[in-house]
């Protein structure tokens, strides 16, 4: 996992496809079903871009009425059937989208990503500490007051959040230390 961007795509693929479907289903429809013009004469279906945006603004907003000539029946009917489809793909993809930052590999790719930005950014040699142990804690302690740039790899979350309260609480000049939970040390 090197980047949460594919994490999302790759739990966002199925919400998404059904917004694309339920619009081109909607755009289909509107194009096939026959209409009626301005004297309430039977006339040509719609074309698809005045099909695609209508569909656009009324699958997204409350819609700006029936344009470019009143619908007939069956434009309504389908219109009607293709707005309840819209809020029902909306209400999905909302709802996935809200799942979605609640997911722990999300959730993990984010913080690796950041970790190496932040690694990516130190400007100085630093060394790496593997593991904040007892012997890991003396060490960070005894580079941090020399001034030393570090970074933590620790298989224990509670041990690095330690080492966040400790840099922010240290009486002296912290160096800032990076940290990361990793698995594989």
């Amino acid at each position: 996992m090197h980047s949460a961007f594919p994490v999302a795509l790759r739990r966002m693929r199925a919400p998404l496809i059904v917004i694309v479907a339920v619009y081109a289903i909607a755009v289909l429809g509107l194009v096939l079903i026959p209409g009626i013009d301005t004297d309430g004469n039977p006339a040509p279906p719609m074309s698809f871009f005045h099909a695609f945006y209508f569909v656009s603004f009324t699958a997204t907003t409350i819609g700006f009425g029936e344009v470019p000539v009143p619908f007939s029946n069956g434009q309504r009917l389908w219109v009607t059937v293709c707005i309840y489809l819209a809020v029902f793909g909306w209400t999905y993809t909302i709802l996935s989208l809200l799942a979605l930052m609640q997911d722990k590999p999300l959730q993990q790719a984010v913080a690796v990503g950041r970790f190496r930005r932040a690694v990516r950014r130190i400007g100085e040699p630093f060394y790496i500490l593997c593991g904040y142990g007892e012997t890991g804690t003396l060490l960070a302690r005894s580079l941090d007051q020399l001034h030393i740039r570090f970074v933590v790899l620790d298989i224990s979350p509670e041990r690095t959040e330690d080492l966040v309260v400790w840099a922010s609480t240290s009486t002296s000049q912290p160096s800032r230390p990076t940290y990361a939970n990793r698995r594989l040390c």
